[in-house]
């Protein structure tokens, strides 16, 4: 096998990995650098309609790629009176196996002296944010941060958490505690900016 047959086969493969992908950007990206290796080798191989596809098909991952980074996303907050509600019984419904994966210490009974949130971009429920308060005012527990799986990619995270323009202030929150459940639940709390204090972490947003 040629080496040009190689880059052929790799081009091939980031084009199906990408169409596997559930993040849009994610899926964008690896079908840019799968498209553009691909139109290269079109053109080694004096394909030209595969040349002229593929490059086709890079342009248009760029065009929506500038869209996502540059299209600002609302985001909404709803406090739940109750999580006996129809929409929270309906996220819970299609996301209950998910949730259970990512947060493996959470139970739905420590809910029922929380403060339950729904957190909805651009319309659309996206995420459940839960609290507990603390003996401190402004001090709060986390026990529940969970967004849907097509909507991981941190802006919900930055609406939530955002030192400087968190609405979570506006619930008179002025330190966030978590305790993580594994490694990666770590890594995500150091990534938003919570600082490790004692055995769990902590995140101040500004008055």
């Amino acid at each position: 096998m040629s080496l040009l047959e190689v880059f052929g086969y790799v081009a091939s493969v980031l084009i199906a990995l990408s169409l596997m992908m559930s993040n849009i950007k994610r899926l964008r990206w690896i079908n840019l650098f799968g498209a553009m290796a691909f139109s290269c080798y079109g053109f080694l191989i004096d394909a030209y309609p595969v040349f002229f596809l593929n490059g086709w098909i890079a342009l248009v991952d760029v065009y929506y790629l500038v869209r996502i980074y540059t299209f600002k996303d609302q985001f909404d907050l709803v406090r739940l009176k109750s999580i006996h509600t129809p929409l929270f019984s309906l996220l819970v419904a299609r996301y209950g196996d998910d949730l259970a994966r990512i947060c493996p210490d959470f139970h739905f009974d420590q809910l029922n002296d929380a403060v339950a949130l729904l957190v909805f971009r651009n319309m659309k429920p996206v995420g459940l944010f839960a609290f507990r308060e603390l003996s401190e005012p402004g001090d709060v527990e986390v026990l529940l941060d969970y967004v849907i799986p097509d909507e991981r990619d941190f802006k919900t995270a930055k609406f939530l958490f955002d030192r400087h323009t968190s609405e979570l202030k506006d619930e008179g929150i002025v330190h966030l505690v978590a305790k993580p459940s594994d490694d990666a639940h770590e890594q995500y709390l150091k990534k938003i900016g919570f600082n490790k204090v004692g055995d769990a972490y902590q995140l101040t947003l500004h008055k």
